[in-house]
């Protein structure tokens, strides 16, 4: 296969783009298999082959978690192209997309009379719908392929599976999927009424004038009809890849409107870049290792320093027990220990060590009063980030239904996510610098908080059992995990977007431009704060400063959730715990009037909330973590 297949096609000086799209926005919403809307066409983005690659992404952390996963064992990380705006010039590049869907609906809204057919009699303005194959060059001819041809737009309605595969819909054997009559239809032309204008699908029917056979679109909506899919079953196609090759998966195909919310689910993977402590004494130990590798024991490697002055210069700074267990590591020939992603952020925030910044990362402690009162007592440590780098690539994606990585940052895709190219070499990724702080809470206070509250026990089993009743109603039941689903977590969550809200009107960001990152792993409990958006609104420092007088910020944060614009409505909420019993399953106390934000600020798409258990509100104080400060 041509290594420059992004050329292909290519009409390098035809006409100006209809839009441009950011970086940041090719890895969460552009990726391979994305729909997009045109003026008068759609197009689905092509797979990896088709792009031309921007300049190559080192992230060692990223790599080595990928690494996991089979498909991305040797795989690099790079920006997308980067084009200019002049058409003529020949370093410009880009990022190729297919036209998809391949039905297209006439725009004529006389159509029906003018391929002489007799008007009906409710009013109704039926256009012709047509596979590409059957345009008049880019049009309909509506008068029997005579006249002058009417615009054409493309059909909004598709199908597709969870794991991505999409196809267009069988529209003829959807128009005629009720016709009871043995004899098919000899010859099939179809019509799309959309009788009402409001587009409800009850009220969009589907018909065959060559045998009279109708269906209102609705039907298509539903999942199974006599124990099959009215949409058939997947058969493993994915356009975006240019190819006609399919894979096995025979999932029931779903209906699916082109320009809906699930239409795509990008699956990223990020890494706060961070310095590796644990690679730079690696490194140390390399360069006196022929020293020191005969140490029987920690001892003497107390004695190496005492005696070599190369070696005590070297080992400065790290521990004699340290030393030794690396020595012993390649002694035995095993491999370095990769510490999941978050783990390892988590431990360089809380070590606090001022002396690894660097020029993509600097950390800076706040000091804390040795006696805290009030908030800060439920606080266990600040630290401000002036620089940071946040490095996030695209890996897959979905349809319907997302998938995310564990609490510990960790990605498991495996079959259950669309694969980007075939097969995968890259994945493209952005490099994004920004500020932010971090703050941890006190474990102590945590543990009385578990302990003694009333109220958080009792709350930490209805958020189960509505993870348990969401589970149930999901078609990948076995695969969705409940780390999320415990009153640790939610607590941390629901703080991290109560104090977005409140920084957001002073700090010079708004609060779409800012993302949370919560650890709520076994090595402790904390929120990061940080913007990671590109261009010069990343670096404008009111972040760090936030940190410095984190304390109000706080009390602004939990006034924000004692009272709700919807209360008392929003305060007496409990997550659902009963298949059928409602929607929302996973939060608690929580709406667009308290904690609901911008879904790209939050990393579970404002799930898991509930503002009951961080401060008390009108309706219960019993679970309240921050409650008598």
């Amino acid at each position: 296969m041509s290594k420059d297949l992004w050329k292909v096609g290519v009409k390098w000086r035809e006409k100006r783009p209809e839009g441009t799209i950011r970086h940041s926005q090719i890895i969460t919403t552009y990726g391979p298999g994305a729909l997009v809307d045109f003026v008068d066409d759609a197009a689905i983005v092509a797979g990896l082959s088709w792009w031309a690659k921007g300049e190559q992404i080192t992230e060692d952390r990223l790599l080595a978690m990928l690494s996991k996963e089979p498909d991305f064992r040797n795989v690099k990380l790079h920006a997308p192209p980067a084009s200019g705006r002049e058409l003529e010039s020949p370093d410009r590049k880009w990022i190729k997309a297919f036209r998809f869907p391949e039905w297209f609906i006439c725009q004529n809204e006389h159509c029906w009379e003018d391929g002489g057919l007799a008007p009906r009699k409710d009013g109704a303005k039926p256009r012709r719908l047509l596979r590409i194959n059957q345009l008049d060059g880019t049009g309909h001819k509506c008068k029997g392929g005579k006249g002058k041809a009417s615009k054409v737009q493309p059909v909004r309605f598709t199908r597709a599976c969870p794991a991505g595969h999409l196809d267009d819909i069988a529209w003829i054997d959807l128009a005629h999927l009720r016709r009871k009559e043995a004899d098919p239809c000899r010859r099939p032309i179809l019509w799309i009424d959309e009788a009402a204008a409001s587009g409800d699908l009850d009220d969009v029917r589907l018909s065959c004038t060559g045998c009279g056979a109708t269906i209102r679109m609705s039907y298509a909506t539903r999942r199974m009809v006599e124990d099959h899919p009215p949409l058939g079953y997947c058969d493993g196609r994915r356009p975006w890849l240019g190819t006609d090759e399919k894979v096995e998966c025979k999932a029931p195909m779903r209906f699916l409107l082109r320009s809906a919310s699930h239409a795509y689910f990008s699956v990223p993977a990020s890494v706060i870049h961070i310095p590796d402590r644990d690679a730079a004494m690696r490194e140390k130990v390399t360069s006196v290792h022929d020293t020191i590798k005969g140490a029987d024991d920690a001892d003497d490697v107390r004695f190496f320093r005492k005696k070599v002055e190369a070696v005590r210069v070297a080992l400065e700074g790290m521990s004699d027990d340290a030393v030794f267990a690396e020595i012993l590591r390649r002694r035995e020939g095993q491999t370095v220990a990769r510490k999941k992603i978050k783990q390892a952020e988590l431990e360089v925030l809380l070590a606090g060590d001022e002396s690894q910044n660097n020029e993509r990362f600097a950390l800076k402690n706040v000091p804390l009063p040795k006696h805290r009162k009030g908030i800060l007592s439920r606080i266990g440590k600040v630290v401000l980030l002036p620089r940071l780098t946040e490095v996030r690539a695209l890996c897959g994606f979905t349809r319907f239904e997302q998938r995310t990585t564990d609490i510990d940052g960790e990605l498991d895709i495996g079959a259950e996510v669309a694969r980007l190219d075939e097969p995968v070499t890259w994945l493209p990724a952005v490099e994004n610098p920004g500020e932010g702080f971090f703050f941890s809470l006190d474990e102590s206070a945590l543990l009385a908080w578990l302990r003694d509250k009333p109220g958080v026990e009792a709350r930490d089993r209805l958020i189960k059992a509505g993870f348990k009743a969401w589970q149930e109603q999901r078609d990948d039941r076995k695969k969705a995990k409940d780390d999320f689903a415990n009153v640790r977590y939610v607590l941390l969550h629901s703080l991290a977007h109560l104090l977005i809200t409140a920084v957001s009107l002073e700090c010079g960001y708004s609060a779409s431009s800012i993302r949370e990152r919560i650890y709520a792993g076994a090595g402790g409990s904390g929120i990061l704060l940080y913007t990671a958006s590109p261009g010069a609104e990343g670096s404008l420092g009111g972040l760090v400063e936030v940190g410095r007088h984190l304390e109000r910020y706080l009390a602004q944060a939990l006034d924000l959730g004692r009272l709700c614009s919807n209360d008392p409505v929003c305060a007496a909420h409990l997550p659902d715990h009963e298949v059928g019993g409602g929607d929302r399953y996973l939060e608690g106390a929580s709406c667009h009037g308290c904690l609901l934000i911008s879904e790209p600020s939050c990393e579970r798409m404002n799930l898991y909330l509930d503002r009951t258990l961080v401060v008390g509100t009108v309706e219960s104080s019993d679970a309240a973590f921050f409650e008598g400060v």
